[in-house]
């Protein structure tokens, strides 16, 4: 679909043309009927008793959101917050609503981006479809004051009091349809939402600068932090992949961006094997992607190495861990705690238990 969307692939646009012309008519009919029952009110929509951050985006794929919730929620911790991560946990096989138990949860349980979020932040994972459900869970459980929804953009059934909207402008798109025929989850007039523009990988299109005028905007990159031994569980230099043979896999809704900072950081990528997002590996994924003898070295994603660390992992099999970098990182921070009606530095670690009441 990536391939049709781009206009790579011509030939099958054109015959597929009316099934996704039909499909996303529907779909954008469904979008606007859903915004017209929010706003009269027939469908209600919730306040939580503590502020509210989202971090989505607009398209289908990988923005990078997550390393932008792990950065945020990490510096709303230094800030004397006791900030709660809210995830829906996409592909979890455990019911209900619950926090993440990063020492015995499983990605086939919680999902892969619920338990990586749990592990690297150390800050709570609260993982439920009903994110004011979860969002009380997270109070009452963890003393949680502030939430950060994790892929939010698209939650109408909850008052956000920060709404950071994450694009990708490594490709600037002319195709701005609604899914199926285009990459857009919701219409471009819905870029006006956003409070904050996090762009990462190049610039924004016309379209989008149009549509986001008075929006501040912060670039954001992706750097590499430390390279991890999967197996013998160490830590090591990421620049000890310059000059090396790689095979690098990933499951990530943008495989590209991994294998193009590999490169960046002097890895010699000489095999690439694609998984889709989310993906469930198997015993015979692993031996595929370990099975190259003229790799040194086999690296992975973070998000792709909690799915299998429970497997018998060979040597030599490694995960990148990266963050992102923001530009101007204070002055978005000092928006955002102007947003919520916190001054940067005014609150004390005793008070993280208190929950901060919206009115």
């Amino acid at each position: 679909m990536v391939r049709v969307w781009h206009g790579e692939a011509k030939y099958a646009r054109l015959m597929l043309y009316v099934p996704l012309a039909c499909v996303s008519f529907f779909y954008q009919a469904a979008l606007y009927v859903r915004e017209y029952l929010y706003r009269s009110g027939r469908m209600k929509i919730d306040r939580a008793m503590i502020p509210v951050i989202s971090v989505g985006n607009i398209t289908m794929g990988g923005t990078g959101k997550t390393p932008l919730v792990d950065k945020l929620s990490r510096r709303l911790k230094e800030e004397g917050l006791n900030p709660g991560i809210i995830t829906r946990g996409y592909g979890r096989k455990k019911k209900g609503t619950f926090g993440v138990d990063p020492a015995n949860d499983t990605a086939g349980d919680v999902g892969d981006e619920a338990l990586m979020l749990a592990r690297k932040t150390h800050i709570h994972v609260i993982v439920g479809s009903n994110r004011p459900a979860a969002i009380e869970t997270a109070i009452s459980r963890f003393g949680i004051d502030i939430a950060i929804l994790d892929d939010g953009f698209q939650v109408r059934n909850l008052v956000k009091d920060l709404e950071l909207l994450v694009l990708n402008a490594q490709e600037p798109l002319e195709n701005h349809e609604l899914f199926p025929l285009g990459p857009y989850r919701e219409p471009l007039l819905r870029l006006r939402d956003a409070h904050a523009i996090l762009v990462n990988k190049g610039d924004l299109d016309r379209s989008a600068l149009y549509f986001t005028q008075e929006i501040p905007k912060f670039r954001v990159r992706y750097r590499p932090l430390y390279l991890y031994d999967i197996k013998k569980k160490r830590i090591g230099h990421y620049r000890f992949l310059n000059g090396q043979p790689v095979t690098a896999f990933a499951g990530l809704g943008d495989n590209r961006s991994f294998y193009d900072l590999l490169r960046r950081i002097g890895a010699d990528v000489v095999h690439r094997i694609d998984f889709p997002d989310h993906h469930r590996y198997t015993e015979a994924d692993l031996m595929k992607c370990t099975s190259y003898d003229d790799s040194r070295l086999v690296v992975t994603t973070e998000k792709d190495a909690v799915k299998i660390a429970h497997m018998n992992v060979p040597e030599n099999v490694f995960f990148l861990s990266i963050e992102a970098d923001i530009e101007n990182e204070n002055g978005l921070v000092e928006l955002l705690l102007k947003k919520i009606g916190v001054e940067s530095g005014d609150r004390h670690p005793d008070s993280r238990s208190r929950p901060i009441l919206v009115q």
